[in-house]
């Protein structure tokens, strides 16, 4: 009689140190392994190394993830029928070395495609076939994140920190919806690597005594844990004491923490909060301006007297906005583009950087859910949403910050949701919204005394056409529901008290607290039971 048919594994970021201690441990274990990762020198001695031991050499995939080539073929490995994959490890990626506004808009597009774009794209690939087959390996998947994705720091680490943020939501999101489908998805969040020289700073001023183990423990504890069934793994005792309280820790803290290290304390809590005070009108623009929030924004903006660009992909509905707003006697100019696409979003960023009628503040609104389970959305759809909700919000801020920097003053709205705070049955929707906070944060963080706020807006229920849209119809009691109006007006007023996250009405402010100090395994259990099934 034949044994038990091997696991198979592939390791991305197999070229690392902590995707060495990965390839090396389930080597150990008897897996079958293919290694991706973006040196093939090292990919082949890694290789050689474990032929040597047994015998058997793995497969070697190089490439670079922020690739679409590279990225394909990978893709294409996890949904062949021969030789399947039975589990996947989508391991560390090269740290980001510059951040906003000094890192130009491809360099940090490329990090975040490389990180969360990969994750996307390798999980919806590799989930489908792992259901059908359910090896008792077990299968399923583990990621890597940090503590960046927890608690935000300032710098190309909290840009880092963002991405880590939506790897974390979504792979704990599917690890409670496909549990019952006999898999096991766990995300690892290892201190980083750079900490054994100089002790990890909390917001990049408080130092903190966080010593992480070596890779071969943090592979070890992760796979231990993805074996128990646990979705998120945090190895040492200092590590998982830092991600346990980082929910506990309101950002104005954090804040004061980070103007600690630039001065005294009484400095620092003076910058607990962004500049505050209204601006004077300029022009704004609005993504997504032709519908819901973005169109109630465009008007309130337009009743204090800001010109407006209106961008959006429905050339009819956006002039008919446009004409309703020129009647306040402001100027409306429409930009008509898809922020699905890289000409859109080109489109729209030239004009953001333009240093000819320049743009004062920008609201980053677009952005569209997606219906039905994430293993049954069509993959195009899940990576046009990831453009809209992500990428957009990404490239457009990098491209208003400069000259904003350099004025001393701008202002960048990203509309978020309370669903960021949600890890979402499966929905790759709280987890791009988690990024777009995460992102807020940071850079609320990163851009102190330049003059420029940043804030993400994160409503719950709003009386748009965003529901309508998926097919599904309003849910939930009457008095969960906010109006457009009362968002925006809420946002704004909050954007001029200088707060780096706005969550509108009283009953969100409530939830938002909640999630705050309830437990990750409860929270994902209510969220799933609570969520309409969007992918």
């Amino acid at each position: 009689m034949s044994g038990p048919t091997p696991r198979r594994t592939l390791v991305t970021g197999a070229d690392t140190d902590l995707g060495r201690a990965f390839v090396r441990r389930l080597h150990a274990a008897g897996d079958e392994l293919v290694l991706a990762g973006g040196e093939r020198a090292a990919l082949e001695a890694l290789a050689d190394e474990l032929s040597g031991l047994s015998g058997a050499r793995p497969e070697v995939l190089p490439g670079d993830l922020a690739d679409e080539l590279d990225l394909d073929l990978v893709v294409r490995r996890l949904l062949t029928g021969t030789r399947p994959i039975d589990l996947l490890v989508v391991g560390p990626t090269p740290p980001s070395t510059r951040a906003l506004p000094e890192a130009d808009v491809a360099e940090v597009r490329a990090a975040l495609d490389r990180s969360a774009g990969a994750v996307l794209a390798l999980l919806r690939a590799a989930l489908p076939g792992m259901i059908s087959r359910r090896h008792p390996g077990p299968g399923g998947a583990i990621t890597v994140t940090g503590p960046a994705g927890y608690l935000p720091v300032p710098g190309p680490a909290g840009l880092d920190g963002a991405a880590q943020a939506y790897i974390g939501m979504l792979t704990e999101a599917l690890a409670h919806t496909f549990s019952r489908d006999g898999l096991a998805l766990t995300t690892v969040c290892p201190t980083p690597p750079h900490v054994e020289k100089e002790r990890w700073r909390l917001a990049g001023a408080m130092p903190l005594h966080v010593a992480p183990p070596d890779a071969d423990a943090v592979a070890a504890a992760a796979l231990a844990d993805h074996a128990a069934g646990r979705a998120l793994c945090v190895p040492g005792v200092g590590p998982r004491a830092l991600v346990g309280v980082s929910r506990l820790v309101p950002f104005p803290a954090v804040r004061v923490a980070a103007g600690l290290r630039r001065g005294s304390l009484p400095q620092a809590l003076r910058g607990r909060r962004g500049p505050r005070g209204a601006r004077p009108a300029g022009i704004a623009l609005v993504t997504g301006g032709s519908s819901g929030i973005g169109a109630t924004y465009a008007e309130h903006l337009a009743s204090a007297g800001h010109d407006l660009v209106l961008v959006a992909r429905d050339a009819i509905r956006l002039e008919e906005v446009a004409d309703r707003l020129r009647a306040q006697a402001v100027r409306v100019d429409v930009l008509v583009a898809d922020l699905a696409t890289a000409a859109g979003r080109a489109k729209v960023a030239e004009r953001v950087a333009a240093a000819e009628r320049p743009i004062d503040l920008l609201v980053n609104n677009a952005g569209f859910a997606t219906a039905g389970e994430f293993v049954d959305t069509d993959p195009a759809a899940l990576r046009a949403n990831y453009e809209v909700n992500m990428a957009a919000v990404l490239e457009l801020t990098a491209a208003a910050l400069p000259g904003m920097v350099a004025r001393g003053r701008g202002d960048i709205v990203n509309v978020s949701s309370v669903a960021g705070f949600l890890p979402g049955r499966g929905s790759v929707y709280s987890a791009g919204k988690s990024y777009v906070t995460a992102l807020s944060r940071t850079l609320a963080l990163t851009l102190v005394d330049t003059g420029v706020r940043v804030m993400a807006l994160c409503p719950g229920y709003t009386r748009t056409e965003f529901h309508a849209r998926l097919g599904q119809e309003r849910s939930g009691p009457e008095w969960l529901w906010m109006d457009a109006d009362e968002v925006v007006a809420e946002g704004m007023a909050d954007l001029e008290a200088g707060k780096a996250v706005s969550v509108p009405g009283a009953v969100y402010k409530t939830i938002v607290g909640v999630t705050r100090v309830m437990p990750r395994a409860l929270l994902r259990a209510l969220a799933a039971r609570s969520a309409s099934g969007r992918g």
